[in-house]
Order: C-alpha cells, then structure tokens, then sequence
C-alpha cells in the first residue's frame, strides 16, 4: 500500500469511528434526557402531554439512535478489507434505519 492508500484508509475509518461515537452519544442523552429531549425531534407539538408518553418516546428515539452506530461498525469492519465499501454500506444502512425510525415514531404517537 501506497502512503495515499493508508491516508484514504486512515480518514475513512476516522469516519466511521466518529459516527460510532456520535450515535452512541445522541442516543444515550436521548435516553438519560427523561423526556426533555422531545422538543428536539421535529414534528413533535410541545404543547401535548409531556408526561410519561414523551419519555417513552425518547427512550424509544434513544434506542434506535444507538442501533444506528451498529451500521457503523460493521461498516468499520469492512473498510478494513475493502476501503470506502464499508462507509457506503453503513450510510445505506442508517438511510433505511432512519426511515424505520419515522414509522416506528408515526405508529407511537397515532396509537397504533
């Protein structure tokens, strides 16, 4: 490997490492936020019930979070075979994680 390789192969696992750290951080203040974290997720009317639905719902947001640094790592993993697929597949990942996230939010606040 040429020194513009590990250079490549440096940043991107750099990038894979900080998205670990920064899911993993969101999603435990999300979940140690009792609540308080709601007026942080968009759509969600402030003026609601802020009782034990929006600190199950943060808890709920916490989690997922969390989930989302798994794509992350195993993206890591696979950059250490294969530079920049790992990364892709991790961002691919956290895109439909993301979108289930959405779903999941929709079906707990329409009750369903």
């Amino acid at each position: 490997m040429d020194t513009k390789e590990v250079i490549n192969m440096f940043v991107i696992l750099c990038i894979d490492f900080m998205m670990v750290l920064l899911y993993l951080i969101i999603g435990i203040l999300f979940i140690r936020s009792n609540g308080r974290a709601i007026r942080y997720l968009t759509g969600h009317n402030l003026d609601e019930n802020i009782s034990n639905k929006s600190k199950e719902l943060c808890i709920i947001c916490g989690k997922q979070i969390m989930k989302w640094s798994l794509c992350f790592i195993i993206g890591f993993a696979i950059d250490l075979l294969w530079v920049g697929a790992g990364l892709i597949l991790a961002a691919i990942l956290n895109t439909v994680l993301i979108f289930r996230l959405m779903v999941l939010r929709d079906h707990f606040e329409n009750g369903k």
